[in-house]
């Protein structure tokens, strides 16, 4: 059995929280997390009981080779390969989702918290785009709501225009101050 790597803890709670409970859709699971072995690969068990409908979930993600180092107060989904849990859709929904946040709240650390997952999540993207490409290939979207997203409008895959999102977002966050 192959399992997907979760480069860090934020990866995996991301991907968690973008897929619900198969009998109910909710996503209200409070997640226990331990170390374990598949086929002597190390990895993370993350299982839960959904809150809504009682069905049991879980999830399994080989650990990385490398764990990606992060800064205190600082959102970083992983190192310099591009996610093996999700696609660029993905991400550029993640982005979309966090910036309305921020947008819309006047809690200048929630505002602060949303901007930065949303450049996070823009630099996730441009992982995608291969050395000397202009744009995320069309055969990265591994699943139907990454491919919807770039179907909507394939344009905001193109390297220039992620660019220069993520440094509009990464201009926000300095507006934004300290946090």
């Amino acid at each position: 059995m192959v399992l997907p790597a979760a480069r860090t803890r934020d990866e995996a709670h991301l991907y968690l929280d973008l897929h619900p409970c198969d009998r109910c859709l909710s996503v209200s699971t409070t997640w226990d997390s331990v170390l374990t072995s598949v086929d002597g690969v190390p990895a993370r068990r993350y299982a839960g009981v959904c809150a809504d409908c009682g069905t049991g979930r879980e999830y399994l993600f080989a650990l990385p080779e490398h764990a990606a180092g992060t800064r205190p107060g600082t959102v970083h989904f992983g190192g310099s390969q591009p996610s093996e849990l999700l696609d660029p859709g993905e991400w550029l929904l993640v982005a979309d989702l966090t910036a309305e946040a921020a947008a819309a709240t006047t809690d200048p650390a929630e505002a602060a918290e949303s901007t930065g997952i949303a450049l996070a999540a823009m630099v996730e993207i441009l992982k995608f785009v291969p050395a000397g490409a202009d744009a995320v290939p069309a055969d990265l979207f591994r699943t139907e709501r990454g491919r919807t997203v770039y179907r909507q409008e394939p344009g905001r895959f193109r390297r220039r225009r992620l660019e220069i999102v993520r440094d509009a977002y990464r201009d926000a966050l300095d507006r934004i101050g300290p946090r």
